[in-house]
């Protein structure tokens, strides 16, 4: 619900808090990242009357610096004003403490990102329909932005500049919200961006945006462009292996059409996506509503556009009952403090007392309701742990997170003699992080007829994805909160002899089993090229490593039914990997090949 970074993503549950902040009551710490911290929170009146709001408040550390006091107050003033359904609504910009902070409305329901990766872990694509109905919705939004004026009727230019799937919300009641206008650009704010400055992620901006010129609204669309191609196949088309080559890829528009990483996408869903991710911007769709009508009215026949009640439907369906319970039936401020009075051996809550005006304009009325109970004013003296407290309490929106590769734990793009690969781990809590491999000096493979040698060349590094299953579209049963959790190592006992433990296969086991059987594989380019369909062209293979280290192999393309495809999965089937203690490591391997005639 931010820019910040969260820090906690796997970290265990952070305590109630019930601590006193102006006239409100943090309950539990949500996020915390390189500016502000994210809380779930109360905001209480007379006759018990309380609304749940996220505060999202910025480090202490960061108040003394004017750039990051401006740009904070920037992005309360200005998404104040913007007043949408598809907007996340700020309530107010305050200052306790010596600190700013920004009241905002609490969205019960998940951002996208995070719902891609739940549809990744589950083998699945997440449905056409659905994902039309996020990015029209968030581009209607961004249109409201892109067109809003001043009290006199001028343009303000506003430009989001961050927009990504974790910018986007879906509610389990079927609402998207577009969040964080925290860098958004304006030609009225106090603060004005200095030229040259790059702001944003990387992966999902526009190449006039990443090489530091002026943005306008066609740089939000092309950031649309790219949050529908990932939502889409499952990868994001210039992700490589650092941010420089993530600037190469945009600054010259290289990527593979979403229709070549998912055969059922269809042709005018294809071009939607192309004229999106335009290099030239003024080749795209002039305005966000443009971007929205293609999707919405350009498909028709082709895509339905999911409504608002299955969009519920389908979030609810993916993330289960347990968790749909605990974002949106928040405990009330009595069943907060009834808790953690039983939790400090107190006795039961008694009546709350209010201040004289009905409501609690300062800390002082705030910290009195929790010393009605007996409870020290800033903070209970055993903070509960939530999972322990009530398993009904929201987790609530998070600030955005620059997430990994959509069923992985680590991606790594290792450039190999035989061609670039992936190696993608399939556990549940991903996370970001890349390594180029220096490659070991080719070992040239014995000529098995005198023809002309194919060159095979590493190809730019694509991000691609575990193969859908059959049927991409079906909803599998619900996970639990706790499959989002990291597997815990075992703890080795020193006085028990036994086998050692397994770890996690690395980047440098997977470079160096491949390196030595990458002669084999490329010599069946050599040997069958006249399965080849052209003088160039890409073969990706995948390899799917169990935990024994054993590999299935699976030549991806119409030369899988080839004796060229059938050589490469003969020959990457040969290799062996060390056991580890991942369920399953996905690792996919293109290959450049050039015929010589």
């Amino acid at each position: 619900m931010s820019s910040t970074e969260p820090k906690s993503g796997s970290q265990a549950p952070s305590p109630l808090l019930l601590q006193p902040y102006g006239q409100y009551v943090l309950v539990k710490k949500l996020a915390e990242g390189g500016m502000a911290e994210i809380f779930l929170s109360k905001l209480l009146g007379a006759d018990g009357f309380e609304r749940n709001v996220v505060i999202k408040r910025m480090l202490s550390n960061l108040s003394s610096l004017p750039d990051f006091v401006e740009m904070f107050r920037d992005e309360a003033r200005l998404a104040a004003r913007l007043s949408h359904p598809n907007i996340i609504q700020i309530h107010e910009l305050g200052f306790v403490d010596g600190c700013y902070y920004i009241c905002m409305e609490y969205l019960a329901g998940e951002d996208f990102s995070t719902t891609l990766r739940q549809a990744g872990k589950k083998r699945q694509y997440t449905p056409m329909p659905i994902t039309l109905r996020v990015l029209v919705d968030a581009a209607r939004g961004l249109h409201f932005a892109h067109d809003f004026t001043n009290e006199q009727g001028e343009p303000l230019h506003i430009v989001h500049r961050d927009i990504s799937p974790s910018n986007l919300y879906v509610t389990y009641q079927g609402q998207v919200k577009v969040l964080d206008f925290g860098i958004a650009k304006a030609a009225s704010r106090l603060v004005q961006t200095r030229t040259g400055v790059v702001k944003g992620k990387y992966i999902y901006m526009a190449p006039e945006q990443a090489q530091g010129k002026d943005v306008d609204r066609r740089s939000d669309v092309f950031s649309l462009g790219v949050s529908l191609y990932e939502s889409l196949t499952n990868i994001r088309p210039f992700a490589r292996e650092n941010d420089l080559a993530v600037l190469n890829a945009l600054t010259q528009g290289d990527f593979v059409p979403p229709a070549q990483m998912r055969r059922d996408i269809p042709p005018e869903l294809d071009a939607v996506v192309l004229k999106a991710l335009s290099l030239d911007s003024a080749d795209r769709y002039a305005t966000a509503a443009d971007f929205a009508d293609a999707l919405e009215h350009g498909l028709k026949g082709k895509v339905p556009l999911a409504t608002h009640k299955e969009l519920a439907e389908y979030l609810r369906a993916q993330f289960g009952d347990e968790r749909f319970s605990s974002k949106t039936r928040v405990p009330t401020m009595a069943t907060l403090q009834g808790m953690i009075a039983q939790q400090n051996g107190l006795p039961p809550p008694g009546p709350v007392v209010f201040a004289s005006s009905g409501v609690f304009p300062t800390v002082q009325p705030a910290a009195q309701r929790l010393s009605a109970v007996g409870l020290p004013a800033v903070t209970a003296a055993k903070p509960l742990p939530a999972e322990t407290a009530v398993q009904a309490l929201v987790q609530a929106p998070q600030a955005p997170r620059r997430t990994g590769l959509w069923v992985g734990v680590a991606a790594g793009v290792l450039l190999l003699a035989g061609g670039g690969f992936l190696a993608v781990r399939s556990l549940s809590k991903p996370a970001e992080a890349v390594a180029v491999v220096t490659p070991t000096p080719p070992v040239a493979a014995p000529p098995v007829e005198p023809t002309p040698p194919v060159a095979v060349t590493p190809t730019p590094p694509v991000v691609t994805p575990d193969p859908p299953p059959t049927t991409p579209e079906t909803v599998a049963p619900p996970q639990t909160e706790d499959s989002e959790t990291k597997d815990p190592v075992p703890t080795k006992d020193p006085s028990k002899t036994s086998k050692p433990r397994l770890v996690t296969l690395g980047i440098g086991d997977v470079e160096r089993v491949v390196a030595k059987g990458r002669a084999r594989i490329a010599s069946c380019f050599d040997r069958y090229k006249a399965d080849l369909p052209a003088d160039t062209g890409v073969v990706r293979v995948q390899l799917s490593i169990a935990s024994s280290g054993k590999v299935k192999a699976t030549t991806q393309g119409p030369l899988a039914s080839k004796t060229v495809g059938q050589c490469l999965e003969s020959q990457a089937e040969r290799l062996r990997f060390p056991a580890h203690r991942d369920q399953e490591v996905n690792v996919v391997l293109p290959f450049d090949y050039t015929v010589k005639r």
